[in-house]
């Protein structure tokens, strides 16, 4: 016998085909917060901080544009497609970046670099999630996430290295490295199967069957199997009473209730504090006093280490504290710590010789990014996956990205610039509209902990789709109750 069962085995290259595409963004981030500390990448194109902060925003435009097609085409074609889609996007971005003569392109290399997130962002996710055993969607989904930090941390320990080659390639080198997880995930795509979910509403129901008793049973039948299958039957044709188009986003009423959660999910992961600290990691250790390369470069790696292990923790803590939890209780703590380090920032400055505040700062930044990377990382991509029903996912996760990302291109385009004129009072600024998000999270969100994809549908839908039958979080069946007193609070 193998260490790993058939099932066990499909889920892991499920799992890794997931992360290894999903590593582009996570390269990404590190990369130009690496590069933008980089003397060769900055004279090269002769940037100034707005110049900066297009560079690296203009990836979210891309972004913007990939969510408008991307979960019709997932939708359509599969959501291995998708994925095998977003590393075309991948392959042509890198070259277009990597062989760059002048800024335009540059960006327009970013541009279908931010095409590419959006697809997989789209399709990988709900692949997953959609694949997942139900007493496994949680650490699964996150563990996707967290691999982002694991393209950042290679990416930042490599710009370690390339920083002391004294031409264009310290920073070409970085942008060819971030094709190479996109190559691996291809290699292994083809021998991956297709959603379960996805086969069903597409009348493919033996293989539908066949795939459930591959990933969940080891290849046997199973109470639990045939419960899952007719559980996804059943909540699909319910679904199709809707037409699957764009308006079965908005209507009926619960499909709007659902929508609304994923734009605040989305909107609320721009905007928390996060991205100006691991974006624009240069520019917040100069706020702080710490303006050497080498160092900086060092304290972007250790981030990166130290935002993986929160994320991977964070992955499977969602399980046990619950979504709306992790999310709420993050988010207060990145509050308080951001209030810290304006306080730090404004006292131990550039302008300090005290090495003991500064290093308190960074401490601070370390603390923030962790508070970030062990709730929203895991959850920003599952969370939506979860409270949209199957007509919603697709194009519902596309759309909220697209809204995610023309929020981070402008957050990202105005950061360094308001950093460079205000400084440490950004932070400030920051934190005083986090205290609207911890009110919305305390007063909206609903929690999906220990339910199957269509178990969180009875929340919204207040029907019960397949009586008899509660999945949940382990292998045993146990009879529904009314979904009355579970209904989403909006």
């Amino acid at each position: 016998m193998g260490l790993l069962s058939k099932s066990q085995g499909l889920m892991l290259g499920v799992m890794l085909t997931a992360i290894f595409n999903g590593c582009t963004m996570g390269f990404d981030q590190a990369m130009m917060g690496s590069v933008n500390a980089l003397e060769q990448y900055v004279d090269y194109f002769n940037l100034s901080s707005d110049m900066i902060g297009l560079n690296v925003a203009i990836i979210n435009v891309g972004s913007i544009v990939g969510g408008l097609f991307a979960g019709q085409f997932t939708d359509a074609k599969g959501r291995k497609w998708g994925i095998g889609l977003s590393a075309l996007f991948t392959a042509f971005g890198v070259a277009m970046q990597a062989s760059a003569v002048h800024q335009i392109m540059f960006c327009v290399g970013r541009f279908l670099l931010g095409v590419s997130i959006t697809v997989n962002a789209t399709a990988a996710p709900v692949w997953v999630m959609e694949m997942a055993h139900p007493k496994h969607k949680g650490w699964m989904g996150g563990l996707y996430m967290a691999s982002w930090y694991l393209a950042a941390t290679v990416a930042s320990g490599l710009s370690i290295k390339t920083q002391h080659i004294p031409n264009t390639w310290a920073w070409r080198t970085l942008s060819l490295g971030q094709a190479v997880p996109s190559l691996l995930a291809i290699t292994l795509l083809p021998f991956m199967p297709e959603s379960p979910r996805w086969l069903v509403y597409h009348g493919k129901y033996d293989q539908a069957y066949q795939v459930l008793k591959d990933v969940h049973g080891d290849g046997l039948n199973s109470d639990l199997i045939d419960a899952e299958f007719k559980e996804i039957q059943d909540t699909i044709h319910f679904e199709k009473e809707n037409t699957g188009t764009w308006t079965a986003l908005i209507a009926p009423k619960p499909n709007a209730r659902r929508f609304i959660l994923v734009i605040l999910v989305n909107i609320f992961a721009q905007i928390v504090g996060a991205n100006t600290v691991s974006l624009f990691i240069s520019e917040v250790l100069d706020v702080a006093g710490v303006t050497d390369t080498p160092t900086q470069l060092t304290i972007n790696l250790g981030m990166n280490v130290w935002n993986l292990c929160c994320a991977v923790a964070g992955s499977f803590l969602a399980d046990l504290f619950g979504r709306k939890s992790m999310l709420l209780w993050a988010t207060v703590s990145m509050t308080l710590l951001m209030c810290l380090m304006a306080v730090l920032s404004a006292v131990f400055g550039p302008g300090s010789d005290n090495e003991s505040g500064k290093i308190a700062n960074v401490a601070m930044a370390f603390l923030l990014l962790g508070s970030y990377s062990i709730a929203w990382t895991p959850l920003t991509y599952t969370y939506p996956v979860e409270i949209l029903n199957y007509s919603q996912r697709a194009k519902g996760v596309a759309l909220g990205h697209s809204i995610c990302f023309a929020i981070g291109f402008v957050n990202q385009y105005t950061t360094p610039i308001a950093i460079a004129d205000i400084g440490w009072k950004y932070y400030i600024v920051n934190a005083c509209w986090n205290v609207i998000v911890i009110g919305l999270i305390w007063w909206k969100f609903v929690e999906t902990k220990g339910m199957t994809l269509e178990e969180v549908d009875e929340i919204f839908d207040g029907v019960v789709h397949t009586e008899g039958i509660r999945i949940g979080t382990g292998d045993r069946l146990a009879k529904s109750g009314s979904p009355d007193d579970k209904k989403a609070p909006i």
